[in-house]
Protein backbone atom coordinates (compact mmCIF):
# COMPACT_ATOMS: atom_id res chain seq x y z
CA UNK A 1 0.00 0.00 0.00
CA UNK A 2 3.18 2.14 0.43
CA UNK A 3 3.85 2.27 -3.21
CA UNK A 4 0.06 3.41 -3.87
CA UNK A 5 0.62 6.34 -1.54
CA UNK A 6 3.68 7.42 -3.00
CA UNK A 7 2.24 6.78 -6.79
CA UNK A 8 -0.98 8.71 -5.47
CA UNK A 9 0.68 11.48 -4.61
CA UNK A 10 3.06 11.54 -8.03
CA UNK A 11 0.11 11.92 -10.47
CA UNK A 12 -1.62 15.05 -8.44
CA UNK A 13 0.48 17.10 -10.59
CA UNK A 14 -0.46 15.07 -13.67
CA UNK A 15 -4.42 14.86 -13.17
CA UNK A 16 -6.73 17.84 -13.25
CA UNK A 17 -9.13 17.36 -10.56
CA UNK A 18 -12.35 16.84 -12.69
CA UNK A 19 -10.17 13.89 -14.47
CA UNK A 20 -9.14 12.55 -10.03
CA UNK A 21 -12.44 12.80 -9.83
CA UNK A 22 -13.51 10.74 -12.67
CA UNK A 23 -10.97 8.43 -12.21
CA UNK A 24 -12.54 7.79 -8.54
CA UNK A 25 -16.29 7.31 -9.53
CA UNK A 26 -14.23 4.88 -12.43
CA UNK A 27 -12.46 2.24 -9.92
CA UNK A 28 -15.68 2.94 -7.30
CA UNK A 29 -17.69 1.41 -10.48
CA UNK A 30 -14.92 -1.12 -11.48
CA UNK A 31 -15.03 -2.08 -7.62
CA UNK A 32 -19.46 -2.37 -7.50
CA UNK A 33 -19.15 -4.36 -10.42
CA UNK A 34 -16.43 -7.17 -9.58
CA UNK A 35 -18.23 -7.20 -6.31
CA UNK A 36 -21.49 -8.04 -8.35
CA UNK A 37 -19.50 -10.84 -9.86
CA UNK A 38 -18.80 -12.37 -6.80
CA UNK A 39 -22.59 -11.90 -5.39
CA UNK A 40 -23.53 -13.48 -8.90
CA UNK A 41 -21.41 -16.57 -8.57
CA UNK A 42 -22.00 -16.86 -5.37
CA UNK A 43 -25.51 -17.09 -6.22
CA UNK A 44 -24.68 -19.58 -8.95
CA UNK A 45 -22.97 -21.91 -7.21
CA UNK A 46 -26.11 -21.98 -4.50
CA UNK A 47 -28.22 -22.82 -7.24
CA UNK A 48 -26.43 -25.77 -8.27
CA UNK A 49 -25.85 -27.26 -5.60
CA UNK A 50 -29.59 -27.31 -4.54
CA UNK A 51 -30.31 -28.58 -8.23
CA UNK A 52 -27.74 -31.27 -7.61
CA UNK A 53 -29.14 -32.06 -4.04
CA UNK A 54 -32.75 -32.34 -5.70
CA UNK A 55 -30.99 -34.83 -8.69
CA UNK A 56 -29.35 -36.73 -5.76
CA UNK A 57 -32.23 -37.22 -3.50
CA UNK A 58 -34.51 -38.75 -6.15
Amino acid sequence: MADNSSSTASLEGVLTQEQDSLLDLYLNNLDNFFENQKNAEKIQVEIETLHLKKILSE
